[in-house]
């Protein structure tokens, strides 16, 4: 996206700080007039000056000729180009637009407290939890797949949650746009994408929430020791005596050194801030906080154990941030439901939800989570994505087979792949019989409600929030939400 500035002067600073950073290589004599910045053609009007940014599909420079085309007025590129327009030359686009968008928006998130917080699953819930914990004044923001929200959890439309971590340029712009709002404070998700590459360079975080680590995203870091270096990328931001808080019940942060600011959470008795007495019921859960900070008693709003750990972690960032533990208490006592994540949509005669649930390890949590609270039957409707891991297909279907009492594999996001050729790969990790394959998703939900009666569970796995379906490289409206109220 690109956003209006209607002045000149953020052109002379963006070049001013691509300079500092010895990446320019060349700039013209004479400066266009320059009011708008974008790396995103499409989002090109005159006056613009576009960012040609690689990426791991396409590459922005590509693209020049299409932001010529809609009126860009100078070109920021790292090889020439046959435009007529003036080029920003520098050596290294990708990171000299990081640079350049800081340096237009005046570098907003300088003046804010940031916390990441990274791990493959609960990192929305957990961004969730630490706004609200940070949000007593009404000063505290957050950003990341579903969008960002100032204080009073009203939505910044500079960012549509297309992208867990946001590119540099729509990330700046919603600094700024929270700044605007008075947010001081911001929970922002961390991707393992936006730490390898390099778009949260140069932001200072004061605290981070280390989740867990299990397969996801292999298609892009083909190993989980690139997987993991990508993760702890995030302790190269942060700010000295930074709060670091680390699930302890995952041992793949043991590769985080010991320091100062570590606060270890869990469920393990040697955790910092650890959950004892845990009782886990359709509504919530209820246990007792205790450790180093002290013990108070908690009801959890959020049903599953997974978010029992969600909430631990950011409590645990949270006191080693300095707020006081009976603050943290009384947040948590209040948290509030996350869009998509084990969000109830009918209640009786059977309870269906529908959660974000997409790699092995998200969907064995979640059902082991509900077995206990359903005394009928256990359904769960899943797919996978295409163009994404392949490897994790297989190992969906088994804990989808070994977990719940029926399965119905369906259609998640196809994109450019075959949905039958998706779900033969799924289901290779599954018993030759005793599932359901229904490739249209909206068929294989109708077929699921069907199924169901008193007493039973529906899971809806793996869009969680979506109210979209990529099928090739269109978004067709597909809210599971609405289309379970028209089925029952």
């Amino acid at each position: 996206m690109g956003t209006d500035r209607r002045v000149i002067e953020p052109l002379t600073a963006v070049i001013d700080a691509v300079r500092r950073a010895g990446l320019l290589q060349a700039a013209p004599e004479v400066l266009p007039g320059v009011s708008h910045l974008t790396a995103d053609s499409r989002a090109v009007v005159p006056g613009t000056l576009f960012l040609a940014v690689p990426g791991t599909r396409t590459d922005g420079h590509a693209f020049v000729p299409d932001a010529v085309g809609r009126g860009a007025a100078m070109v920021l590129v790292d090889r020439p180009t046959t435009t007529a327009v003036p080029e920003l030359m520098v050596r290294d686009a990708r990171v000299a637009a990081v640079i350049a968008a800081r340096a237009w928006y005046g570098d907003p998130s300088a003046a804010m407290r940031l916390i990441g917080i990274t791990g493959t699953n609960g990192k929305t819930t957990t961004t969730g939890i630490m706004r609200h914990l940070l949000n007593r004044r009404g000063d505290a923001g957050s950003i990341g797949t579903l969008g960002a929200f100032d204080g009073q959890g009203v939505p910044v439309p500079s960012v549509a949650g297309s992208l867990t971590t946001p590119g540099p340029v729509d990330l700046q712009a919603t600094f700024a746009a929270l700044a605007e709002r008075g947010v001081t404070r911001v929970a922002m998700e961390a991707s393992s994408h936006s730490l390898d590459q390099g778009r949260l360079d140069g932001l200072v975080f004061h605290g981070a929430v280390f989740t867990n680590l299990t397969r996801d995203h292999l298609d892009y870091h083909r190993s989980m020791e690139a997987y993991l270096a990508a993760k702890l990328r995030l302790l190269g931001l942060l700010a000295p005596g930074a709060t670091i808080a680390v699930n302890s019940d995952d041992r793949a942060w043991d590769a985080i050194p010991r320091s100062a600011g570590l606060i270890r959470f869990g469920l393990q008795p040697q955790a910092d801030v650890r959950a004892t007495e845990l009782a886990l019921t359709a509504d919530g859960s209820r246990f007792r906080i205790e450790g180093r900070f002290g013990r108070r008693e908690i009801r959890l709003p959020l049903p599953g154990e997974f978010n029992v750990a969600n909430a631990l972690g950011a409590a645990a960032c949270g006191l080693g941030l300095g707020l006081p533990l009976d603050e943290v208490a009384e947040r948590l006592n209040t948290a509030p439901q996350v869009a998509g994540r084990m969000e109830r949509l009918v209640t009786e005669p059977c309870v269906v939800l529908r959660d974000y649930a997409h790699t092995p390890d998200a969907l064995a949590r979640v059902l082991r989570s509900l077995r206990p609270l359903t005394p009928g039957r256990l359904v769960v409707v899943f797919g996978c994505g295409g163009d994404r891991d392949r490897g994790k297909r297989p190992l969906m279907g088994q804990v989808a087979a070994e977990l719940a009492d029926q399965a119905i594999v369906t259609s998640d996001n196809p994109r450019t792949e075959d949905p039958e050729r998706i779900i033969d790969e799924i289901v290779a990790g599954m018993p030759t019989r005793g599932y359901l394959r229904i490739p249209d998703r909206r068929e294989a939900i109708g077929r699921a409600l069907g199924l169901v009666t008193d007493g039973d569970t529906l899971l809806l796995a793996g869009k969680g929030h979506e109210d979209y379906q990529i099928i090739g490289t269109t978004k067709y409206p597909f809210d599971e939400g609405r289309i379970v109220r028209d089925l029952v």
